[in-house]
């Protein structure tokens, strides 16, 4: 059995390596490959794993271990809290909406009929979704979804709408690599949006990746980009959007920001970023038992050419 100095010991040569990790990830955060798993660390485990050892010390009296684990608790606390979510914040829409985006990584579930029925009860205007596994549940869903509602699939990913949807240019496509224009019209208003779909293996740098996602933004101008991007909104080219750009959680959302894993998400890892001509007016996400994302549900307006 371990002799108690030893694990008395034991917090601080565990304290040294993760406080470590996680503060070379907060600084560099995605700049490297190496950075970017220190980044990928999620802050509220981190914040929890020091609030477990600050509680334990200060009941045992350990008044130094007590400090040093609330000191080394508090920045990740403030990181969880101000950064990656919005506690705080009280949205309190001042127009209407036009439409309704539903974005969600079904993992392969969309077969399931309560995957169906979730989605049905979302009533978007238009669905985006990763991972949906053979297309005849495509089909299934937009049956479901009524006449009205048209489908294209692409990859493993697929977009349902009211109105007319045509795929337009696939401009990056390379291994577990994907973004895809699709261009939906509906009530004599156009939008063009960006699917994306970026690997999820650790192995793949996310920072080129991200930077050429930034440069199809700026060049080609979609009006909506959405998806599962597997990279946390404070990566580097995700917190520095082309002009008139934004997240739409920024927004419009409040509460907790994070997408991943559910029920319990710890990361921000799919987005919906919103060009110039669209309006935020709400953002939420919505856990399920069902995938191990969150949906992201957004409401918007389109901007008029008198609005300001």
């Amino acid at each position: 059995m371990p002799a108690p100095g030893l694990l008395r010991r034991l917090p601080w040569f565990l304290a040294a390596p993760i406080a470590a990790v996680w503060l070379v990830g907060q600084w560099f955060r995605d700049a490297t490959w190496l950075t970017g798993l220190c980044f990928y660390v999620p802050s509220p485990l981190v914040a929890i794993a020091f609030g477990i050892w600050w509680i334990v010390a200060w009941r045992h009296r350990e008044w130094r271990h007590g400090w040093l684990a609330l000191g080394l608790m508090l920045p990740p606390l403030v990181v969880t809290l101000l950064l990656e979510n919005q506690p705080l914040a009280a949205r309190r829409a001042s127009l209407a909406a036009d439409f309704r985006l539903v974005h969600w990584n079904v993992g392969s579930q969309l077969r399931l009929p309560r995957t169906r029925e979730t989605l049905i009860a979302a009533r978007a205007d238009v669905y985006v979704l990763s991972e949906v596994g053979e297309s005849e549940s495509v089909e299934r869903l937009r049956e479901a979804l009524g006449e009205e509602y048209r489908a294209v699939t692409f990859s493993t990913l697929a977009v349902l709408a009211r109105g007319r949807l045509t795929l337009g240019e696939r401009w990056l496509e390379r291994r577990r690599t994907l973004v895809q224009s699709v261009n939906w019209e509906q009530g004599g208003r156009a939008l063009e949006l960006f699917v994306v779909d970026l690997p999820s293996e650790l192995n793949v740098p996310r920072d080129p990746l991200l930077r050429e996602v930034h440069a199809l933004i700026e060049r080609q101008q979609p009006a909506l980009i959405v998806g599962d991007f597997n990279a946390p909104r404070r990566s580097r080219a995700l917190s520095q959007l082309p002009a008139g750009y934004g997240h739409a959680f920024e927004a419009a959302g409040s509460g907790c920001g994070y997408t991943w894993p559910s029920p319990l998400p710890v990361l921000a890892i799919d987005h919906c970023i919103h060009g110039p001509q669209i309006v935020p007016v709400r953002y939420r996400l919505q856990t399920s038992l069902i995938s191990d994302h969150c949906l992201q549900v957004f409401d918007a307006a389109i901007r008029r050419n008198d609005s300001p």
